[in-house]
């Protein structure tokens, strides 16, 4: 992602997430005093702001994700993994 295109925000915001151990997509959440605040998108922790970089959605398989934004979706091989019925 160029720095003109980060500094519009276009793209999706990624960060590294301590709790998760993985880089994530980030959402916007606002504190209690409604500043702004980016989250994981998997265990809502808060990500470090100077962490955060723009990337476009072309880059999320490289970050796990599907092309949909599916995180993990070829599962473990069983029928039914990926999709939120294993139960490995």
């Amino acid at each position: 992602m160029t720095p003109a295109a980060a500094a519009t925000g276009e793209g999706f915001p990624v960060a590294r997430c301590m709790l998760c151990k993985r880089d994530v997509l980030a959402h916007l959440v606002l504190d209690a005093r409604g500043e702004e605040r980016r989250c994981c998108i998997h265990c809502d922790a808060e990500l470090d702001p100077f962490e955060i970089r723009w990337v476009a959605e072309s880059e999320f398989p490289g970050l796990g994700y599907s092309d949909s934004g599916a995180v993990g979706t070829e599962g473990c091989g069983r029928p039914g993994c990926g999709s939120g019925r294993c139960g490995s």
